[in-house]
């Protein structure tokens, strides 16, 4: 009996431990953003770029959120734009971080007249019309793009919320602008063979939110079933985001399975 009150006794500081780590932080105000729809990469379409400045005018036209992308040109400009090449969008063999800002906003995205945006230009025209979800790409160990990301947001009037897949990022973001709410991205990393490495299953178990203490969450919209979901939501009560529904079905399923916004595409929501 005593070894079993021992492996009773162990069962029960790992669980207390990993509620301490996962556990987020306040939230207050959060809810508010949560009651908005946010157009993925702004509102595009096959005329519309993703992350293009014509996405964002027609999300802002529509009276939608937006989520965009954030990183680094070679001479240190914040731009918009997901991946950390230009093949995909832009046709472009090579990095965003490999071309200046002037060069990036040359380039034509998806065939279309726009190129990539200045993170600076979005700001001004999106002026405070509609809340922007900023989400931080930044590789660990770089905290370059958070410091200008402060830099820029600090003087931005509009609502706003920050988000990143790296806890790092939103820990350096909260210490300097504490009052801003800051999201984890997380999923269920262990479906993909690649992800299947120590530091993927402790992201994906947000074993790392007690770097910065969330206001919310946001996971795969068919993650639903991941255990730190569970938990932050159902024991925590976290305000989660849906990333990224694709139909009016998928956006139904994913606030009945308790998370609170959606990122759509593709779609137009009612």
């Amino acid at each position: 009996m005593t070894a079993v009150y021992i492996i009773l006794g162990l069962l029960v500081l790992i669980a207390a431990a990993y509620l301490i780590l996962v556990a987020p932080g306040r939230g207050k105000g959060i809810f508010e953003f949560a009651k908005v729809r946010y157009a993925h990469r702004g509102l595009h379409n096959s005329e519309r770029a993703e992350n293009s400045m014509s996405a964002f005018k027609a999300a802002v036209e529509a009276g939608y959120g937006i989520e965009l992308d954030i990183r680094l040109s070679s001479d240190g400009e914040l731009v918009v734009h997901h991946d950390d090449t230009l093949l995909r969008v832009a046709g472009v063999d090579g990095r965003v971080d490999e071309y200046t800002a002037e060069e990036l906003g040359k380039m034509s995205l998806s065939g279309t007249a726009d190129g990539v945006p200045r993170f600076a230009d979005v700001l001004a025209e999106v002026d405070g019309r509609v809340p922007l979800l900023v989400e931080i790409k930044e590789d660990a160990g770089n905290r370059a793009v958070t410091d200008a990301a402060v830099k820029m947001l600090s003087g931005y009037k509009g609502r706003y919320i920050v988000e990143s897949f790296n806890p790092l990022s939103i820990a350096n973001f909260k210490k300097q602008m504490p009052d801003v709410h800051v999201g984890i991205l997380s999923q269920i990393y262990f479906r993909e063979e690649k992800y299947r490495k120590p530091l993927y299953l402790a992201l994906q178990l947000m074993l790392l939110n007690v770097l910065s203490r969330p206001s919310f969450v946001a996971f795969k919209h068919t993650d639903k079933k991941a255990f730190s979901f569970k938990v932050c939501k159902k024991l925590f009560g976290v305000t989660a985001f849906a990333w990224t529904v694709r139909t009016p079905e998928e956006e139904k399923a994913a606030l009945s399975a308790g998370f609170d916004a959606v990122i759509f595409e593709n779609y137009i929501p009612e």
